[in-house]
């Protein structure tokens, strides 16, 4: 997880539908980019949740976060890595955040123009499928053990490489990148 700090996402200074923490935040983003490869960097915010109002500081951290996604989701290596909370948090806590994290994605896919219309691989649509069941994950149902302490880590990388296969699939690289002449 990073060091940026969202004050607006504290429950004090919530008011309306924004995000509800950076998990969700981050989500939300990457559904995003997945459809618009033309998002503006330091306004991106605006388009998902219009009752989102940080301070100059805070939009130097979304903006910070929106050129970490940006470059991860485009990175050969793969090297996403989702806002969630330590390895040393509680396991109930980070499984929350995982399902705040597939809420925004779902968010951010449907806000950036995702339809039940929109051409999709079946494994994304399966990919998609899953996320939304991880989404509604209740923390009233989690309990610590170590076989979830794995399943969760599984669930993590699956989420991440689920994320380049649809970031993939709906913005595929230029054409012109591929048709270069010898």
């Amino acid at each position: 997880m990073s060091e940026l700090y969202f004050p607006s996402l504290s429950p004090d200074n919530q008011a309306g539908d924004g995000p509800a923490n950076a998990a969700e935040l981050q989500g939300a983003l990457c559904g995003l980019l997945c459809l618009d490869s033309q998002a503006n960097r330091i306004t991106w915010f605006k388009k998902l949740f219009e009752d989102l109002d940080p301070g100059e500081e805070e939009i130097l951290d979304l903006t910070v976060l929106f050129d970490q996604t940006v470059q991860s989701l485009n990175s050969l290596d793969f090297d996403l890595q989702l806002e969630l909370p330590d390895d040393n948090a509680p396991l109930t806590s980070r499984i929350s955040a995982m399902s705040d994290w597939c809420q925004g994605l779902v968010y951010g896919l449907g806000a950036s123009g995702l339809t039940d219309d929109t051409e999709l691989s079946e494994d994304t649509k399966e990919y998609i499928t899953d996320v939304i069941n991880i989404s509604q994950i209740n923390e009233d149902d989690l309990e610590d053990s170590d076989t979830d302490e794995a399943n969760f880590e599984e669930l993590v990388e699956y989420l991440r490489m689920g994320l380049f296969l649809i970031y993939g699939e709906l913005q595929p690289p230029e054409a012109s990148d591929n048709n270069i002449e010898h």
